[in-house]
């Protein structure tokens, strides 16, 4: 008898031990929260996006580049046209937007025509990029938290997620992944099946983006 209630109390204290350690884990919002705020004053970063599924009026289908905070962009990119993926490099300095397709030299245009492709200058934007994402994200849950990343659930109202991924109508669930305050990873999953991916890294590199000749 006196072996069997060392056995139950063992087991009671290892089940209470795996409940204290799921508790352990930090509060979502808290997380968000630090991380809206470090992502503010990032000045610049390395960034992929990728697209699965389709997203109105939005022809990249995946995007990877470097950006600075004064929005200063220079990549490729990967865009629909007509059923056909073409890819295109990019550079973005101060009002100009440069796109160079398979073919050819680079064409300059008016940088406002990014947006009818994708801006990426969205991202460090603090009025609609991921900082105001993380911020405005609501019922926030950490699901785990290892390896110094910290990954957390949330809702994103449709308004706020479509200043970052523009084609998205509805409210969003997000799946954000933190280390040391930073941003790395954001999965956006629409209603309609539809997952955008991006992913940030490199933070505050030195790069400088100039004219192409």
């Amino acid at each position: 008898m006196f072996r069997r209630r060392v056995l139950v109390g063992a087991l009671a204290l290892l089940l209470a031990g795996c409940t204290s350690s799921s508790g352990d884990l930090p509060e979502g919002s808290e997380v968000l929260g630090r991380s809206a705020t470090a992502m503010r004053s990032v000045t610049s970063t390395h960034f992929t996006i990728k697209v699965d599924g389709e997203l109105p009026n939005v022809t990249v289908k995946d995007a990877e580049g470097d950006l600075n905070a004064a929005g200063d962009s220079k990549g490729r990119a990967k865009v629909d046209q007509f059923g056909q993926l073409i890819e295109v490099e990019y550079v973005l300095v101060k009002s100009d937007l440069y796109f160079k397709g398979p073919t050819g030299g680079f064409t300059k245009l008016p940088a406002a025509l990014a947006g009818q492709v994708y801006d990426p200058t969205a991202i460090l934007n603090p009025d609609k990029g991921v900082a105001k994402v993380l911020s405005s994200a609501k019922d926030a849950k950490t699901v785990s938290s290892d390896g110094g990343v910290t990954v957390v659930e949330a809702t994103v109202p449709k308004d706020v997620v479509g200043g970052l991924v523009p084609g998205i109508g509805a409210d969003v669930k997000g799946t954000f992944s933190v280390k040391d305050d930073k941003l790395t990873n954001a999965v956006f999953a629409l209603p309609s099946g539809a997952k955008v991916t991006v992913a940030l890294s490199d933070f505050n590199k030195s790069f400088t983006v100039e004219p192409p000749k």
